[in-house]
């Protein structure tokens, strides 16, 4: 960021465009969070899920067809990463649609076969199973406490990582933690 010498001279802590984007999917999904202990206990888990994955597949599928426009069209006055993303599902799509004509979407020398194991579990795992979980949660337990359950999940990823994968958390990844861990202390023990 260009800006981050003069904003530290300044006292301000620089924040780049993927800082505010960060920020902005955190109150977006904090109103995801009060929203669904509103309706959570109204209805049950399963027609709530069903209802947020119909939503998520079709504004999936409304972005994939808008990236197959943008990546089809000659250059359009887009940021650079939508049109490169665009001509990748372009090019991805024809892989698909080669291979069907060849009779080779199953074969070993094609990622047809592990693309589709890998979206049936996302699909299915990851999306489905986890808008159930919420919303069976959610109907038990009040969205402020919802949140002060999610705020754990950096450190969760964090634990996970260095058993699994033998990641290591630099200076301010233990900064965030201990803060995040301050703040649920602070937040628990004041009543």
């Amino acid at each position: 960021d260009d800006n981050s010498g003069t904003d530290q001279q300044n006292g301000l802590l620089p924040m780049s465009q993927g800082d505010a984007l960060i920020l902005l999917a955190a109150v977006a999904y904090s109103m995801h969070v009060v929203r669904l202990g509103e309706y959570a206990p109204r209805t049950t888990a399963i027609k709530l899920a069903a209802s947020k994955a119909t939503t998520e597949a079709f504004l999936s599928i409304a972005l994939v067809a808008a990236l197959v426009f943008v990546g089809s069209s000659a250059q359009s006055s887009l940021p650079e990463f939508v049109n490169k993303i665009g001509h990748e599902v372009v090019d991805y799509y024809n892989a698909i649609s080669s291979a069907v004509m060849n009779g080779s979407v199953l074969g070993s020398d094609t990622s047809i076969g592990a693309s589709a194991a890998a979206i049936l579990w996302t699909g299915w795992i990851t999306c489905a199973y986890t808008i159930f979980a919420q919303s069976f949660g959610q109907s038990r337990v009040n969205p402020t406490d919802s949140n002060l359950i999610y705020t754990t999940q950096p450190l969760f990823s964090s634990l996970f990582a260095y058993v699994l994968l033998g990641e290591l958390l630099g200076v301010y990844g233990y900064i965030g933690a201990a803060l995040i861990g301050i703040a649920l202390w602070l937040v628990s023990s004041s009543g």
